[in-house]
């Protein structure tokens, strides 16, 4: 089973209660999901209404785990 990004890897300006968020909306392969979604073509803002999640949060996951934006 692929390890928890998140849980093992502390993210810059991410509190717990943001962790167990993320974690609940995005599933037990966060970057993945994210990483998928950018390669559909979607923003950081249409992201992150998708998942009920700011916009700021997915900007700082995607730069964290080096998922380039084409937008």
């Amino acid at each position: 089973m692929p390890r928890c990004l998140l849980c093992d890897d502390h993210v810059p300006d991410l509190t717990m209660d943001d962790v167990y968020r993320v974690l609940e909306a995005l599933g037990p392969m966060p970057s993945e999901a994210l990483a998928a979604m950018v390669d559909y073509g979607l923003s950081d803002a249409e992201i992150g209404r998708y998942f009920k999640l700011p916009h700021y949060m997915i900007t700082t996951l995607r730069e964290h785990w080096g998922i380039a934006s084409d937008q």
